[in-house]
């Protein structure tokens, strides 16, 4: 058994023993009944959260306001949060108060969907009220109760629909579909950090087509942070989006995502801030649209080059891109061929040279400076390119009349 759900299991066992009913609840469930293993293991109980804290000796006050505890059993850390109920949503996301209650029922029925409504007590018996297990044997997401009252209550859910109809390959309830296509506009007061962590676990699914036919085909996409401010290129067109199911790269899946948003390299840079993606991300992307926008039949020599510069991966992103733009021929060199050139390539670095900084120094007496560096960087270029072999004597010699170009 996953030692998570062993401690979780350990501390169901402590609230009972306490008198207090306790449930794993929500995606564990659904993961579990899906034959899928779950990131987490959370826990419900009627105890209220002071009580909780007396009843353990390890334990985080995570989300007071919100009944949540975080109990620490083995190093493992385990969410146990008070039945509750939740009044106004004031920010479309968050419940302005909670009121706890000790009913399971009434603390599942505040949850989105059908199949993340589920419950199983310590030994494994399934609690459903809301025929979360009949939608999860019909592949389909449905809304607990009113999709309109869920979605008004966190517009978060909407984006989270197409998500799981992605992640899980299931359709989405008609009236759920519904109920975005009137919703749709609350979503811009979503934060874009909670719109991209929702995007990212998208690209992790193996169709995320699926999910981006209901952002399009609801007009949801344009109304969702940053797209939303996109004024060229915020409608996102249904067709060319099961292109997204040909990769699996997530660089590649945002790198056509904001080809298809119209994006040029001009305002690339800033549509990649407004994403707040990490730095690394945005160097990736960058790279990835620029080799791909301009994918054209080139010389051996001139691929060869772009491998060296930007490296395998990068060209290997680069060409899946221009694949799905159409941009790419079948005489251009395929990834097998580009891992081939780039397994053959004497050399990947400067710092595999046989030569350097130091050396060349020494060979022209003259100071260190940028043209160190600028030569060493040509050397290994015109190695990786077979132009000269990757030898001593052959390097310096180069080394030196390129070197003499440069005065400092």
């Amino acid at each position: 058994m996953d030692e998570r759900k062993q401690a979780a299991l350990w501390v169901m066992e402590k609230l009972e023993q306490a008198g207090f009913a306790a449930y794993l609840v929500g995606g564990c469930v659904r993961d579990e009944l899906m034959g899928r293993q779950p990131q987490d293991y959370d826990v419900a109980t009627e105890a209220r959260p002071e009580q909780v804290q007396a009843i353990f000796p390890r334990t985080a006050p995570t989300g007071l306001q919100h009944g949540t505890v975080t109990v620490v059993h083995n190093d493992l850390p385990i969410e146990v949060t008070t039945f509750r109920i939740e009044g106004e949503y004031a920010d479309r996301r968050r419940p302005s108060q909670v009121a706890f209650v000790s009913s399971l029922k009434l603390d599942l029925a505040r949850r989105d969907f059908t199949v993340n409504a589920m419950a199983k007590d310590r030994h494994g018996e399934l609690i459903d009220y809301f025929s979360g297990m009949a939608d999860l044997e019909a592949k389909v997401i449905r809304a607990v109760g009113d999709p309109m009252e869920r979605f008004q209550e966190d517009a978060l859910r909407m984006l989270r629909a197409a998500r799981f109809v992605a992640q899980f390959g299931f359709s989405l309830d008609a009236d759920a579909r519904q109920a975005i296509v009137h919703l749709k506009q609350e979503c811009r007061f979503l934060s874009v950090e909670r719109v991209v962590s929702e995007m990212e676990k998208m690209w992790k699914a193996t169709a995320p087509s699926a999910g981006l036919e209901i952002l399009a085909d609801t007009g949801l996409f344009a109304h969702l942070p940053p797209f939303c401010q996109w004024a060229d290129g915020r409608q996102l067109a249904i067709e060319g989006l099961e292109r997204f199911d040909w990769v699996r790269d997530r660089i590649v899946r945002w790198s056509y995502l904001l080809s298809l948003c119209k994006t040029d390299m001009d305002g690339l840079a800033a549509r990649l801030d407004q994403l707040k993606l990490a730095t690394r991300d945005k160097e990736a992307i960058s790279v990835c649209m620029q080799l791909g926008l301009t994918w054209q039949r080139q010389t051996d020599e001139e691929w060869k080059r772009r491998l060296y510069r930007f490296g395998l991966d990068a060209l290997q992103r680069a060409g899946q891109l221009a694949h799905l733009l159409e941009l790419r021929r079948p005489e251009d060199p395929d990834e097998t061929k580009l891992e081939a050139w780039w397994q053959a390539m004497p050399v990947k670095h400067t710092r595999e040279l046989a030569v350097s900084g130091t050396d060349l120094i020494r060979q022209t007496g003259r100071q260190a400076g940028p043209w160190v560096g600028r030569t060493l960087a040509y050397l290994a270029e015109q190695a990786a390119l077979q132009r000269i072999p990757n030898e001593r004597e052959a390097l310096l010699k180069e080394g030196c009349q390129f070197g003499a170009k440069y005065t400092q």
